[in-house]
């Protein structure tokens, strides 16, 4: 790929004054332009350009001397970038669309276009129909700061992507194929008029949007090498830097105004980062950077047409512009050609290369062949395999070996495993150390381990009976019981819990298989043994009906006329009271009294207290937890 540097091409074009008694600032020679100095009116300053057009240049001599000699670069895989620049008021749509009278850039390029395809066609006369031309062309606008497809308009925000060749290209896009200038005439006429202008005080026909046209060529040869050449023409109308104290911008055009202004001044910071010498160019500051990365500092032959208005008030906007350009005239592009090769196989070359994949041996210019071990050398008179691969590539032929030796190493570890295992199994048949051990003697060892736990249970429940309790286990009533601890390793005083009939089968008669001790942590049920499960999913249901049965209930506490009375205020507090009030009762919570509430509200006043049962979520335990804690007695109430 042929890699060239060129530099940034920047022409002035200086505007007609609109008014003839409007007072003049510029002065426009043939390649520099010149304005008063604001500091110093006795001087002036002056910039140097390659081209200087004044009020009365025409749009064809801009063409002819700026664009016209660029058009066949884009023919050979190249990429041409043109774009206007200036203040608002300062000419640039029209320099790029021109009038019917009098056509812009963009209808002159796209009609030099096809007339250089037409003329390159016709003179290839020694070979005839050798390449083949395809046009295609596509429009959007940065609107706001989002990518508008003027095609197809869709109410969207395109996204702007890079391919693996750093390439930008804006996705979902319209691309519409032409052959000719009337077709791309009808297509752009209805997509220019969606571009978004309005009206100020400085433009009647202001430009609130970046417009950008993009060509694609595709020029591909009909006869080998095949080649294929890939250019691209973008032909760019930037929206104007606007003072608003000036254009009286309000509302949305003032919203537009600051996304244009925003978008210059990234363009600004990327040409001076390029001048700098800087390792990072800030193209992602904005969206009209970011698409502008081929024609600032990128791959493209890029000339900007810098236009500025003659009058006195536009001064410091014509100033701010001669400055940019003179910036932007020292920025460098390396131009790249897009080539793409399709090879083609033929058939005589295939069936060779199948000739020389059968003959025998392989040959080797300049290496010596690098044969393992284990493979024997390959002799001219040694018949040819079947299988093509130890001809075609050596790595197969590794890689043959390599599953021969693997397969082989597995069958004699599997075989080593299986020796082992029998050897195994021997040695355990025949105690190589003392004698073996019958059955009899070690149920005789189970029965004397469980007698000694039986008697071991039995005397420690009547030292308990005739002691009383100790203060620690008064201080350990109601908690949790904890499995016994076998007593054939531990021969100290151990500590019952809670009275419970222990059974033979759930006696350990060996410490080989002792219960797992149980973990109490928050949220944490052990799944040792089956008790542990059982006592962990009852235990807050236990303690309420345990304290509920030692104290024989609440009846104790008043009498019956008393608690008779009490239900019945517990019954009306259930069938009177709000969701706050309902929250005071024991053991009811926010989202219990919402409960309560709703059912009440959907079935009506509660006729019983049994019918608490009734509402989703309440369980038989937890009725009888909440009766309890609010000292209520079913068995009174009639």
């Amino acid at each position: 790929m042929d890699k060239k540097q060129t530099k940034v091409k920047v022409v002035i074009r200086v505007r007609p004054s609109l008014k003839e008694d409007a007072k003049i600032c510029v002065s426009a020679g043939t390649d520099s332009v010149e304005i008063f100095n604001h500091r110093n009116i006795n001087e002036n300053i002056k910039y140097d350009f390659s081209s200087v057009y004044d009020s009365s240049s025409s749009q064809q001599l801009i063409y002819n001397e700026c664009i016209k000699h660029l058009l066949h670069r884009s023919l050979e895989g190249e990429n041409v970038s043109i774009f206007a620049y200036g203040p608002t008021g300062a000419g640039k749509t029209y320099t790029m669309l021109g009038s019917p009278a009098d056509p812009g850039v963009i209808p002159r390029v796209i009609n030099g276009l096809f007339q250089t395809i037409d003329r390159k066609t016709m003179n290839m006369n020694e070979q005839a129909h050798s390449h083949k031309f395809e046009v295609a062309f596509s429009y959007l606008e940065i609107y706001n700061e989002k990518v508008q497809d003027l095609l197809e308009p869709r109410n969207c925000d395109l996204p702007i992507r890079e391919d693996g060749n750093h390439n930008i290209f804006v996705a979902g896009l319209a691309e519409k194929t032409i052959k000719n200038f009337d077709e791309f005439k009808n297509l752009f006429g209805p997509a220019s008029n969606n571009r978004t202008v309005a009206a100020t005080k400085l433009n009647d026909r202001s430009s609130r949007s970046h417009s950008i046209l993009m060509l694609k060529i595709r020029k591909t040869q009909l006869c080998a090498p095949y080649k294929e050449y890939q250019g691209k023409i973008y032909l760019i109308d930037l929206a104007g830097s606007e003072d608003n104290r000036r254009t009286g911008n309000k509302g949305i055009r003032l919203k537009e105004s600051g996304a244009i202004n925003k978008s210059l001044f990234s363009l600004g910071e990327v040409v001076d980062a390029i001048n700098c010498g800087l390792p990072r160019i800030p193209y992602r500051n904005s969206k009209l950077t970011r698409l502008l990365q081929d024609s600032i500092g990128g791959s493209c032959h890029s000339i900007m047409i810098t236009n500025i208005a003659p009058e006195e008030h536009y001064y410091y906007d014509t100033y701010c512009t001669l400055n940019f350009a003179s910036k932007s005239k020292k920025i460098v592009n390396t131009n790249t050609v897009c080539i793409k090769e399709t090879p083609v196989v033929s058939a005589i070359s295939h069936q060779s290369k199948l000739k020389r994949s059968n003959s025998a041996p392989l040959q080797t210019v300049g290496k010596k062949a690098k044969l393992t071990p284990s493979s024997p050398p390959i002799s001219a008179e040694a018949p040819l395999s079947s299988d093509p691969a130890p001809l075609l590539s050596p790595l197969m032929r590794r890689q043959k070996n390599l599953e021969q030796t693997v397969n082989s190493r597995l069958q004699e570890m599997e075989k080593n495993i299986l020796d082992h295992i029998h050897q195994v199994a021997a040695q355990t048949a025949k105690t190589s150390r003392g004698e073996p051990v019958s059955m009899e003697t070690i149920h005789k060892q189970l029965s004397v381990f469980q007698d000694q736990l039986k008697q071991l249970g039995q005397s420690t429940k009547t030292s308990k009976s005739s002691d009383g309790k100790s203060n620690d286990e008064k201080g350990k009533k109601g908690t949790e019981r904890r499995p016994m601890r076998d007593t054939t390793n531990q021969q100290h005083k151990t500590k019952v819990g809670k009275k419970k009939s222990v059974k033979d089968n759930d006696i350990t008669c060996s410490p080989l298989f002792i219960d797992p001790p149980r973990l109490f942590k928050k949220g944490f049920k052990s799944t040792g043994s089956k008790r542990n499960i059982f006592e962990e999913d009852d235990e807050a249901e236990a303690k309420a009906l345990e304290r509920l049965a030692e104290n024989n209930g609440p009846a104790h506490l008043l009498s019956s006329e008393a608690q008779h009375k009490h239900n019945g205020d517990f019954l009306h507090l259930l069938n009177s009271s709000s969701v706050k009030e309902l929250q005071q009762l024991h053991t009811v919570g926010n989202k219990r009294a919402r409960l309560i509430f709703e059912w009440r509200e959907l079935h009506g006043v509660f006729s019983q207290i049994q019918d608490l049962r009734n509402i989703p979520g309440f369980t038989e335990k937890y009725v009888q937890n909440l009766l309890h804690s609010n000292m209520v007695n079913l068995a009174v109430f009639t």
